[in-house]
């Protein structure tokens, strides 16, 4: 057994240690020699923030005498994730009643009085397909359930109208919220001058309304007497070509852990289009005045009418619904999953906590309606944001989660397989020809894998090397020989990941680095999650560096700082503290049980 050298320092009250290799063997991770990386030593440290160095003792000990904490066993998961072809549920070429009978919103579903599935495809004129099952539904061309009526006033919130989100209790009885679009480019005619541009987005405002259903949504009609049927609605009346701004494109309704009905929608507001998703909830699917929005600390919000009452554009409107997880766009379709025992929400979006590029369906999800997790990939889709034309290439928008043997009578649950429902534009959004598809979907349990930067691709001046950047003070990242070079260019050099999505129950971090020899310093090891997202110095680990002219291994132990939760998203490396000494890291990673 080789001997090791033991290398003491004391900080105030914490001690620290450093095992020093004093021959060569095979294990990069027992202190060992690593091939082309001369020999490794091991450093297990703690020190505080504003701790001094006093002067080294060294004595030599057997390497049996040392116990080594145990290591993390590899972390599971579950997600959603896609098991099988596409399928389409509706064939425009087909299917359609008319033109105009287009999926044009999210995919709904209930059954009614009779136990018949009926799934709604929503346009101005909204059609249903109807049948036995869910799997079984064809298209009914026999009534209309919903048909707008195109008035041009707007203070009356009566253009042009989706069904969005019917609800039922009974099955004879159903509820319906209503997508409402005052479209100002339709209406000169009735109101000359209005919307000079001629363009259908800076001349458009979206509103909820409340529609009820009571032969078993066979039709639909406005709940009361237009505009007593409102249910949201911005706090501005209709501006000509500004902005496409309003409330729209409604979840379905559910009934949440409370016993309330909650809601979501997009908000695109005035005056630069900012968009953000609205929670509201009611008691009441009868009374449209009994919405409540969120205000960012609970549900005391009242919707107001501006065309009748006093409005304040800064207060009278919901604020953001968990915005890092959401931004504007995972709104669109929610269920509660018993398989994952919390509501998931999905989308049309990308992930802008990450560069990962793709677009697609991402979701989130949710114990509570309120608390969201960051949002997680589903299925990747050409969408508006991913082709050259919208108005010609294929995309794909709306999308809806549904279980076909959900007990419910309006498929709010799941079992953890399911189908994501989705409209396909076949040739962008200046044709109707656009078909319904879904897409098999279950829960599936999986290894994370534990985070290792390893350096090995030879790169010259990285701006982002294996994921990280240089942040301040330290020249531009350069990888050769597997080494990663940190050049100080300041006092306060550092680099940081991007974003990551690193499991807390991986709490061993191992830096292995390189410092010329005589060189004393501390490094420093910094860390963000979910919860907290900004860097703290109550959220690092500060660790001795002692140059010996090889790599040494320092295995910090990131479970003893309490910030050390839930989800860590970026991690920052300060490779020194006072000298300008290069730093060279060989590999950052985070071993486990079964590494």
């Amino acid at each position: 057994m080789a001997a090791m050298e033991l290398r003491r320092w004391t900080a105030g009250t914490v001690g620290l240690l450093a095992l020093v290799a004093c021959d060569s063997g095979s294990d990069p991770t027992a202190g060992t020699a690593t091939p082309g990386t001369g020999s490794v030593a091991t450093s297990t440290t703690s020190i505080a923030p504003d701790s001094t160095l006093p002067p080294e003792t060294t004595t030599t000990i057997p390497t049996t005498t040392t116990t080594e904490p145990p290591l993390p066993v590899p972390v599971t998961r579950t997600r959603l994730t896609v098991t099988g072809p596409e399928e389409v549920v509706f064939d425009w070429t087909t299917d359609r009643c008319e033109q105009a009978h287009i999926p044009d919103i999210a995919a709904r579903a209930f059954r009614d009085a009779d136990g018949r599935v009926q799934l709604t495809i929503g346009h101005w004129n909204t059609y249903r397909m109807i049948g036995p099952t869910l799997d079984e539904v064809v298209t009914d061309c026999s009534t209309v359930q919903l048909r707008s009526d195109f008035d041009p006033d707007p203070s009356t919130f009566n253009d042009s109208e989706w069904l969005g989100s019917p609800f039922t209790f009974d099955g004879e009885t159903v509820y319906a919220v209503v997508h409402n679009e005052y479209r100002g480019d339709t209406h000169t005619g009735a109101r000359p001058g209005q919307c000079p541009s001629g363009q259908r987005l800076s001349c458009l405002d979206t509103s909820f309304t409340m529609a009820v259903s009571t032969d078993g949504g066979n039709t639909f009609s406005d709940i009361a007497e237009p505009p007593r049927h409102l249910i949201a609605t911005l706090p501005y009346t209709y501006l000509d070509d500004t902005v496409p701004s309003g409330i729209r494109q409604p979840s379905n309704v559910i009934e949440g852990p409370d016993g309330f009905f909650y809601l979501f929608g997009n908000v695109s507001d005035q005056p630069d289009e900012e968009q953000w998703v609205c929670a509201m909830r009611t008691d009441d699917l009868a009374d449209p005045t009994s919405w409540r929005f969120w205000d960012g600390e609970g549900f005391g919000g009242v919707w107001k009418n501006p065309y009748v009452e006093a409005v304040d554009p800064e207060q009278d409107k919901c604020a953001p619904l968990a915005p890092e997880a959401l931004t504007g766009s995972i709104q669109e379709s929610i269920v509660y999953d018993e398989a994952l025992e919390r509501y998931v929400m999905v989308g049309v979006s990308n992930d802008p906590a990450t560069a990962d590029p793709r677009w697609g369906v991402f979701y989130s999800t949710s114990e509570n309606l309120i608390d969201w997790t960051a949002r997680e990939f589903l299925i990747e889709l050409s969408v508006n944001a991913t082709v050259d034309d919208p108005d010609i290439d294929t995309t794909h928008a709306y999308p809806a989660i549904i279980d076909p043997d959900s007990p419910s009578l309006n498929f709010s649950t799941s079992d953890g397989e399911m189908y994501v429902y989705m409209s396909r534009f076949n040739f962008g959004g200046s044709s109707l020809d656009r078909d319904l598809l879904r897409w098999p979907i279950a829960v599936e349990e999986y290894v994370v894998p534990a985070p290792d930067w390893p350096f090995d691709i030879d790169v010259d001046i990285d701006p982002a090397a294996e994921g990280w950047v240089a942040v301040n003070d330290l020249d531009p990242l350069t990888i050769a020989d597997g080494t990663l070079r940190l050049s100080p260019t300041g006092p306060d050099p550092f680099m940081e990941t991007g974003a990551v999505s690193i499991p807390a129950e991986y709490d061993r971090l191992v830096v292995r680095v390189r410092l010329p020899e005589g060189v004393r310093d501390t490094a420093q090891v910094f860390f963000v999650t979910d919860d907290d997202p900004l860097w703290s110095e109550s959220k690092s680990v500060v660790f001795d560096v002692r140059g010996t002219g090889e790599f040494v291994d320092h295995e910090l132990d990131m479970s003893a700082e309490p910030g050390w939760t839930g989800t860590i998203r970026a991690l920052r490396l300060d490779p020194v503290s006072e000298s300008e000494a290069v730093a060279e890291v060989d590999r950052i990673w985070f071993p486990t049980s079964e590494s």
